[in-house]
């Protein structure tokens, strides 16, 4: 069976996520019954506000994208909602508050949110080409009945771009020291590639309505890109924003890595259904990090 992968055009980020679940609206209601809660993993950054952009603050999972989902569920999923995240500079609450996420809780009983940082860590050994790291990855990540990743498009210092599936890698790891030591290592590719085998999205939304460029994933500019993407299988979702970013997969390495493993499809594949939107209609290049070349070069870690 094809994986399936929804694009749509974006002009807000409620309407444009909405749009792109729609053609999900059946096999969400299938994969969700039963399940005692779900895990939202949202991109939060850092809880300061030192680049507004006309009231977006972009190193932020967009609050609508968040919104869209649970409102699109409210009809067949009645199980608990966990919105959980770890930021790497700042106080979750203080983010949760800042971003509108306590005001989102506040508004369901069903919604829970979580910082990560008062989670319990579970030690463990993560193998690469030159050893090994033990990093504590989180244990409501790992043991999420059901994992939602929704993420902004934003291009970055170390791997080029960063989407739903890095928002689980590295917000899986516990410890601002423990990610910092995981993206100054030499293999952080290949680190990436092996904490995908224990926690992974189950659903990925990319909400490229408006996205990060230049200098991410923190002091970037805002490009309004103006798509959304959905899908099940998390590299084909993945992948296919690398496409509408302007990038290459060969040269992102760690989701090169993550397919080479079996774990999802990379776009432009034959097993790829592209639902909706088309890909070249929507393609924007986004001007990438300044450390681009170095970046992309990572066959020789």
């Amino acid at each position: 069976m094809k994986s399936k992968v929804s694009l749509a055009r974006s002009e807000d980020h409620y309407r444009g996520v909405k749009r792109s679940l729609q053609p999900f609206r059946r096999s969400l209601a299938v994969a969700l019954s039963g399940v005692p809660f779900i895990v939202i993993k949202i991109n939060m950054v850092i809880t300061r506000t030192p680049h507004y952009d006309k009231g977006v603050e972009l190193a932020v999972t967009p609050l609508d994208a968040c919104r869209s989902f649970i409102d699109f569920i409210r009809p067949f999923y009645k199980g608990s909602i966990v919105i959980a995240e770890e930021p790497a500079w700042g106080e979750a609450r203080t983010g949760f508050s800042l971003y509108g996420f306590v005001k989102l809780a506040k508004s369901d009983p069903r919604i829970k949110l979580v910082d990560l940082r008062t989670d319990p860590a579970v030690e463990t050994r993560l193998p690469h080409p030159g050893g090994e790291l033990r990093l504590p990855l989180s244990k409501t990540l790992l043991e999420a009945p059901f994992l939602v990743s929704i993420a902004r498009p934003k291009t970055h210092v170390n791997v080029v771009m960063t989407g739903g599936i890095k928002n689980v890698l590295v917000g899986a790891i516990r410890g601002y020291a423990n990610r910092r030591k995981m993206h100054g290592a030499k293999y952080i590719h290949h680190t990436m590639a092996v904490i995908a085998k224990s926690a992974y999205p189950d659903f990925t939304i990319v909400d490229g309505t408006v996205g990060m460029q230049d200098g991410g994933p923190i002091r970037g500019t805002e490009i309004t890109s103006g798509w959304s993407l959905a899908s099940f299988d998390a590299l084909a979702a993945d992948s296919l924003a690398v496409h509408l970013m302007g990038f290459h997969m060969e040269d992102v390495g760690y989701l090169h890595l993550i397919g080479k493993a079996g774990m999802g499809v990379s776009y432009p594949s034959g097993e790829i259904e592209i639902l909706g939107a088309k890909p070249e209609a929507l393609v924007m290049p986004y001007r990438p990090h300044r450390s681009f070349l170095k970046a992309r070069v990572w066959k020789k870690t």
